[in-house]
This record gives C-alpha cells, structure tokens and sequence, in this order.
C-alpha cells in the first residue's frame, strides 16, 4: 500500500489513516472529526478506545486514499550509504 502524508487534516473525516510521529507508525483506524482548524483529529481504531491527536505533537496522518481535495506532500526517504 502507498501511503501518503495528508498535511491538511480538515479534508480526513471518515478516511482511514495511518498515525505516525516522527516516522514511526502510531495506530490505525477511521478518523471519526476533525477539530474547526484542523490541527486536531479523533481517530477509531478497530477495537480500541477513540484517540485525540494533535500536529503540534509531531504526529502525521498517511492515507493511501485518493480523494478530492487531498493534500499530499511526497517524502522521500534518502539512505545512509
């Protein structure tokens, strides 16, 4: 699966994503709302209690949909040699 990094949150209610922070992935799930600015989603994971994530956390949504509207922002991982 291609994942991609959403960078305007707004757009991500009902979308599943992953959570990441810092480039190690956090939990899966559905984002269930997305605080007015953005900067806060609530997401459900299968099984689990829902979470509150917050950019100013470091925490990044991957979405490998594609959807109208989506702001992806491509990252290349380079490798040490």
């Amino acid at each position: 699966m291609d994942l991609r990094r959403i960078t305007d949150w707004t757009l991500l209610t009902g979308a599943s994503v992953e959570i990441r922070q810092q480039g190690a992935h956090v939990c899966s799930g559905y984002v269930d709302a997305i605080n007015d600015d953005g900067d806060i989603l609530w997401l459900q994971a299968p099984g689990q209690n829902r979470r509150l994530f917050e950019k100013a956390e470091f925490f990044e949504a991957w979405a490998a949909e594609d959807r109208p509207g989506f702001h992806y922002e491509i990252t290349t991982r380079s490798v040490a040699k």
